[in-house]
């Protein structure tokens, strides 16, 4: 008898263990597999109701702010504030034109511009950074013509200007307390001068045509 050679049961019983390892082991895999998809499932699931309870709390809050301002806006509503600090205020009609702009500029002029209902600006209000005032008047076309303006010598001017931008008349009284109104024709050439000393001595010059 060959000892070399092994016994069919016994080369039977080997191979059905193995075979039973093999199983054991695939469903050991396949189990973990589950587990961690079971477990990928249950976090999915988790934060979709996460973000759903986000939004919803989101939606809470903005229904619960737009209750408490209902609740505080005053009967007209009309909102008063102590204070706004801002560099610019742009004023819109109920078509969405702009009518009006409250601004401050990099050079240090302060300016305040009302418009018709073309959009187009008809008064301007400026304060420059020296602190001179001035109010300009613009037609319907956009062009100045009333210029009011005071110096911080203490000089102030009126000045009317024609639609081709010719300075036509100009009031003004000086530092000194004289006072003048000059005349012009429509090229700008001074016709006519009207004035008061400071000494209350008047006069009158005209200039002829030349």
């Amino acid at each position: 008898m060959n000892h070399g050679m092994s016994d069919p049961a016994t080369l039977g019983g080997g191979t059905a263990g193995a075979a039973s390892d093999s199983d054991y082991r695939i469903r050991e895999s396949e189990a973990r597999l589950e587990r961690r998809i079971a477990g990928l499932e249950a976090r999915l699931v988790r934060g979709r109701w996460l973000a759903r309870l986000g939004v919803v709390s989101l939606v809470v809050s903005i229904a619960a702010a737009v209750v408490v301002l209902r609740a505080l806006a005053p009967g007209d509503g009309v909102w008063a504030v102590d204070s706004v600090s801002t560099r610019e205020v742009v004023l819109r009609d109920t078509d969405g034109i702009e009518r009006g702009r409250l601004a401050t500029d990099d050079d240090g002029r302060a300016h305040l511009a009302l418009s018709d209902r073309e959009g187009r600006a008809r008064i301007r209000l400026t304060v420059l950074a020296d602190g001179s005032p001035g109010v300009t008047i613009h037609d319907g076309e956009s062009r100045p013509r009333a210029v009011l303006g005071y110096l911080p010598d203490g000089t102030a001017n009126l000045v009317f200007a024609d639609a081709e931008g010719v300075s036509r008349a100009v009031l003004g009284l000086e530092p000194d307390g004289s006072t003048q109104a000059l005349f012009a024709d429509r090229f700008g050439t001074l016709r006519t001068l009207v004035g008061v000393g400071a000494d209350g001595a008047p006069s009158v010059s005209t200039f002829p045509t030349p």
